[in-house]
């Protein structure tokens, strides 16, 4: 148990002493109009964010850029961010909150909208409860949404507001654009995109596409092998608590992760088939008929193919180095030679049928190719009986290789 705080405190407390997303070469625009060099932390973000993260230099104060103090912040070729005030719809677009109201409810606001292409006409774009909302502006107009609603026009019937197809054919207006451009329009980023792309090159006009290297999804293979530190009791009709001794053991999972394509791959979901095994022993001493006192050799073994599957957080220290946390649900897929046996009291002889149970762990990972975690898995249930209770706890040391 000892081992098992040390380890955790070790890890948990660099956490928030060295936790940080990398800041990049920009730039703001102050509102009064003076633009300012200097490092910007990008944390991909996926809506508008209300605030950010900079400094002028790499060992500078970091200071706070708001919708106050700035109307314009970016890194060049990766990201840009500007200041406006729109209208937003704020219907609901989620399938169990949609009403009979065809139109829009808009409201002003204020806020930072991602720029996604930049020329004669620009695209922009903000996220609201999973919600996409995009903005369009040609020329020097005012930058305005693009209305996409979708609403129950009978009881059973979903319709759609398409309106941003009308706003769009009316604005722009170029020889090589036709109905059919327009008619096939989805409201989808990249839809939007080629068509706008396809106005700024009909236009001649110069165009800067932002966030051309969007970080995409990747898939992570590692074999981990580790150490568990496990114990075992059980207790029967309410009577002596049988508490087996502490054993260490031996695991070996095969992790498949998933890193989500936003937010810099700070998150990840994961699922990792492992084997681990417990096995020990106890004497027991019981009353025979409420007589006679017996003694028993009771043998616990508990083997099995466990199916974690969870979600990761990474807090990167640079490019290559990133501690991180992780949560799991375990599911018990096959039981191996699990069981508990009696030497000589065969009410003692017991199959092992484990509970769902949870698991946390803290870890650190180097170049995305060498991995270490220390994860503590919650007190299990592992016989489903009604009058016998057990809890098998366990803590476990793992190395990992991630070999793709």
């Amino acid at each position: 148990m000892k081992l098992k705080l040390l380890v955790i405190t070790i890890l948990l407390s660099g956490l928030n002493v060295f936790s940080q997303t990398n800041f990049v070469t920009g730039y703001i625009i102050k509102t009064n109009g003076t633009k300012v060099d200097c490092l910007i932390k990008n944390e991909d973000w996926k809506g508008s964010p209300e605030t950010f993260d900079y400094k002028l230099e790499e060992n500078g104060e970091i200071k706070t850029g708001t919708l106050k103090n700035v109307i314009e912040f970016g890194a060049p070729q990766s990201f840009k961010y500007v200041k406006a005030t729109v209208a937003i719809d704020q219907s609901s677009d989620n399938v169990n909150d949609l009403t009979d109201v065809r139109n829009p409810i808009m409201v002003e606001e204020t806020l930072f909208l991602k720029t996604l292409i930049e020329g004669k006409a620009s695209l922009y774009y903000t996220e609201r409860e999973n919600t996409s909302r995009y903005f369009y502006k040609v020329d020097d107009g005012k930058i305005e949404q693009l209305i996409y609603k979708r609403y129950m026009s009978t009881v059973t019937k979903m319709g759609k507001n398409e309106r941003y197809k009308q706003q769009l054919s009316t604005d722009l207006n170029c020889s090589k654009l036709n109905e059919n451009n327009f008619e096939d329009l989805q409201y989808k980023k990249n839809s939007l995109a080629n068509l706008i792309t396809k106005y700024n090159n009909c236009e001649n006009s110069e165009a800067f596409v932002f966030n051309k290297n969007t970080q995409k999804a990747k898939f992570n293979l590692s074999i981990r092998p580790g150490v568990t530190f496990s114990s075992l009791s059980i207790r029967k009709d309410n009577k002596d608590k049988i508490d087996f001794d502490n054993k260490t053991g031996f695991r070996i999972g095969l992790e498949a992760e998933y890193i989500l394509p936003f937010n810099n791959g700070k998150w990840s979901v994961f699922i990792e088939p492992t084997y681990h095994n417990y096995k020990a022993e106890k004497e027991f001493t019981y009353v025979d008929f409420n007589t006679f006192q017996k003694t028993t050799l009771i043998t616990a073994e508990y083997n099995s193919i466990e199916l974690p599957i969870g979600g990761r957080h990474y807090m990167f220290l640079n490019k290559g180095a990133a501690f991180f946390v992780d949560a799991a649900v375990l599911i018990d897929v096959a039981m191996l030679d699990s069981k508990i046996d009696s030497s000589n009291e065969g009410a003692y002889d017991l199959e092992v049928n484990a509970d769902v149970g949870i698991a946390f762990g803290a870890g650190f990972r180097f170049k995305n190719k060498y991995s270490i975690e220390a994860i503590y898995h919650t007190s299990r249930n592992i016989l489903n009986y009604d009058t016998v209770s057990s809890a098998y706890d366990s803590f476990a040391l793992i190395a990992g290789y991630n070999f793709l």
